[in-house]
């Protein structure tokens, strides 16, 4: 279950006091208040506890901006195979995301064999004479030139003329 899944990742449990306070419970570190939690564990933590206490139930949805940010780099690829085992559990999610490194764990995740059966649709939005443009379609490669690559490329290229 996703729920286990994403205890495992955090390496911590949620906790809701008799006072109404969240905290976050992590084995031998001890229990913390979530204002005192770092940001991006704190999200996964949320995630958990809408888990937990049934809110997000198979048919339901899940807005979720940038959950890569603010975030240990280390855990982006855990939040994405967070996000797929919601999709496989029936949840809808919507994910706003900047990074290269999330869509790409996308499209890792999505060509392995628990996960080749979720729908998945991309969008991206880029400013025109005429307005916003969208495009969409079932992978990153078929919504055109992304700014997160182009940016990517760009500083690299910055960076190896500094070198």
């Amino acid at each position: 279950m996703t729920f286990r899944f994403l205890a495992a990742v955090m390496g911590a449990s949620v906790v809701l006091e008799k006072t109404g306070r969240f905290y976050l419970r992590v084995p031998g570190q001890g229990t913390m208040e979530m204002p005192l939690v770092a940001e991006g564990l704190r999200k996964l933590a949320m995630v958990a506890r809408l888990i937990a206490t049934g809110s997000l139930l198979g048919n339901g949805y899940l807005f979720w901006d940038e959950p890569e940010t603010n975030l240990n780099p280390r855990l982006v690829r855990l939040v994405a195979e967070t996000i797929f085992r919601l999709c496989k559990n029936g949840i809808q999610v919507f994910v706003a995301t900047h990074s290269l490194f999330l869509l790409r764990e996308f499209e890792i995740l999505s060509s392995q064999k628990d996960f080749q059966r979720i729908d998945q649709r991309y969008f991206a939005m880029g400013m025109t004479d005429d307005g916003v443009a969208i495009q969409q379609g079932r992978s990153v490669e078929d919504v055109g030139p992304l700014a997160v690559l182009d940016e990517e490329l760009l500083q690299s290229g910055r960076f190896l003329q500094e070198a």
